[in-house]
């Protein structure tokens, strides 16, 4: 039997910025003239090597997350007016 994936709740807010995350991550590698893994075939070495660099990346922006979180400076982590 295979392993089924869950379903994720479309409007979850967490879900939504997790998207939003991925894609700002992919176009500023784009834009850093850097590949994504989509652009690769799956079985081709590069693939799973761009891979690990799209994680370190997201691992970087939620590491920074993190800290201005910790200082407690709510200036850019979700925009104007996100604490009202």
């Amino acid at each position: 039997m295979a392993h089924e994936q869950p379903k994720l709740p479309e409007n979850d807010p967490i879900w939504a910025e997790a998207r939003a995350l991925e894609a700002s991550i992919r176009a500023i590698r784009r834009a850093q003239g850097k590949r994504n893994p989509e652009d690769y075939a799956p079985d081709d070495p590069a693939c799973i090597e761009t891979m690990e660099e799209f994680v370190r990346d997201v691992g970087r922006v939620l590491a920074m997350y993190t800290q201005e979180a910790a200082r407690g400076d709510d200036n850019d982590l979700y925009g104007a007016g996100a604490t009202g």
